[in-house]
């Protein structure tokens, strides 16, 4: 048991734990929060405003159900990297790559949201191949690539970067701090809302 606990303070410490989490929270809520404000206006505009409260108080909830999700998954990760990385490294080495993949998962749902097509030439050059959705897939799969790429080595090489990361994720956790109250917040309405009366 003890041998257990100290390979698990080894990999983690509470506040890179705490960290990790809040990291996970601000992307996740950030879109959460803007798709239910999408939807509240015409909530209310059919029902009444204690409804949209009641429809945002749901995504919240549920936000903060996927964040604790994806954290476990994050968490376990992590036991995937060498013993040799620190706490510290390897938060910054998981938080860097779930925003990352977060940032693009947004980018995406974006570009289908707004119905942005692709540019005639790019259409057209694609089109001339024999294979343009490989082609475009492969080059969506080596920019997502790059992106990971980069941040992640210069993490493990440079000391500065690892730190300028650190801090960063040290001023979401205080605007994820704000969601998780907003969550509470969610939770009791909704607690309220399904109260017999």
């Amino acid at each position: 048991m003890l041998n257990n606990r100290t390979f698990f303070t080894r990999a983690y410490t509470t506040s890179s734990l705490f960290q990790l989490f809040m990291v996970c929270v601000f992307p996740i809520h950030m879109w959460a929060l803007l798709m239910g404000f999408r939807d509240f206006s015409w909530v209310t505009l059919r029902t009444t405003v204690w409804d949209g409260l009641g429809l945002l108080s749901y995504s919240l909830t549920f936000a903060l159900l996927e964040s604790l999700g994806l954290f476990l998954i994050l968490v376990i990760c992590g036991f995937l990297l060498p013993s040799a990385v620190d706490p510290e490294k390897r938060l910054a080495l998981i938080g860097t790559l779930f925003l990352v993949v977060t940032l693009w998962l947004i980018a995406g749902q974006v570009y289908s949201w707004l119905k942005y097509s692709l540019p005639g030439w790019l259409t057209d050059a694609l089109v001339q191949t024999n294979h343009p959705y490989r082609l475009l897939w492969g080059g969506v799969f080596l920019l997502v690539t790059v992106s990971l790429s980069v941040p992640l080595v210069l993490i493990t090489r440079q000391e500065k970067f690892k730190s300028v990361i650190l801090e960063t994720f040290d001023r979401i956790s205080t605007v994820s701090f704000l969601y998780v109250l907003f969550d509470i917040i969610g939770i009791v309405i909704i607690v309220i809302r399904n109260f017999p009366t």
